[in-house]
């Protein structure tokens, strides 16, 4: 028997348990308690959360010991319980692209909430919560007292010394790697670098802010080339670098999805008057990128930003 098993076995759980008409009987009544309002949508029993339920609903669970790594928390599944958490639910659902549905609250009244990849969040006073990758695996953990994964913003930053003391070029090849690295994890392939310009060591309004199209062919042939695209833009609009800021930035494409639309690399130098060639690489991931496929992937995009930066000279 699996552990997970071991510990759901004592609410009444085992495998195959279906509870079909009890569970199609609370959807009803959670739907029908629910009164319409004028900008919310209405639940949406997808697969996953129709499974779950058939699964789950009525269970209940009481914490027990003190917990693996938190303090272990009970639960009841029951969407009734949970029939007014549409806002915050919305909310979530927007951040990481996939419809959610109501299943239950915890004892300390967290909403429990299935995704239609068959996920398990939580939502309390804390923040979002990714409790596992299956409702199984989700509710066992808040009995075991397993940590959840915050779903959070995330930022990782590296700075070094201008490598060759030109500092848009060594931004520019910076920001080519950013672009390597982020294609080869299948985060997505970018189309253009975007050039900011901004005066008084990035503190005042921006002077010149420009999307540059990436070239065919080699990424290390394009370095170049794309500097002297940036620094012909910076001449033709009478632009002094003088004391500026340099940014170059690599952005999703336009078609990205919601969770790796919040993905970017951007590249700057001049920012600190006392140190103007070092060089920062600044790696941003929204909360949407803070579960699945796309957390492993930008994980593993940091750490080899993090290989590659660390060969450079120290700022």
């Amino acid at each position: 028997m699996r552990q997970d098993e071991d510990v759901l076995a004592s609410t009444g759980w085992h495998e195959g348990r279906d509870v079909e008409s009890e569970a199609l009987s609370a959807v009803f009544r959670a739907v029908a308690l629910v009164e319409p309002a004028p900008d919310a949508a209405s639940w949406m029993l997808f697969p996953a959360a129709k499974q779950a339920l058939r699964s789950f609903h009525g269970l209940r669970s009481r914490p027990v010991g003190p917990g693996r790594d938190v303090a272990p928390t009970g639960w009841v599944i029951d969407p009734v319980l949970v029939r007014h958490a549409g806002p915050p639910l919305s909310r979530l659902a927007e951040t990481t692209g996939s419809l959610l549905f109501p299943l239950g609250r915890t004892d300390a009244d967290a909403i429990l909430a299935v995704d239609e990849e068959g996920r398990l969040f939580s939502i309390d006073h804390g923040g979002q919560w990714h409790l596992g990758d299956t409702v199984r695996e989700g509710l066992a953990a808040l009995a075991e007292g397993r940590a959840p994964t915050r779903i959070a913003a995330r930022r990782w930053a590296w700075t070094f010394s201008s490598p060759s003391g030109e500092p848009l070029v060594d931004v520019i090849r910076t920001a080519l790697v950013a672009v390597y690295v982020l294609h080869l994890r299948q985060v997505f392939s970018a189309r253009h670098l975007r050039l900011t310009v901004t005066p008084l060591r990035g503190i005042a309004p921006v002077a010149l802010d420009r999307a540059v199209p990436l070239p065919g062919g080699s990424l290390e042939e394009s370095a170049v080339p794309l500097a002297a695209t940036m620094e012909a833009l910076i001449k033709t609009e009478g632009v002094t670098t003088r004391g500026a800021e340099l940014k170059v930035e690599v952005p999703a494409p336009r078609n990205a999805t919601a969770p790796q639309s919040s993905v970017s690399c951007a590249v700057r130098t001049g920012h600190l008057a006392n140190t103007p060639a070092t060089v920062e690489l600044c790696l941003t991931a929204g909360a949407g990128a803070s579960v699945g496929r796309l957390r492993t992937a930008v994980l593993a995009c940091s750490k080899d930003l993090a290989r590659q930066t660390s060969a450079l000279p120290a700022a």
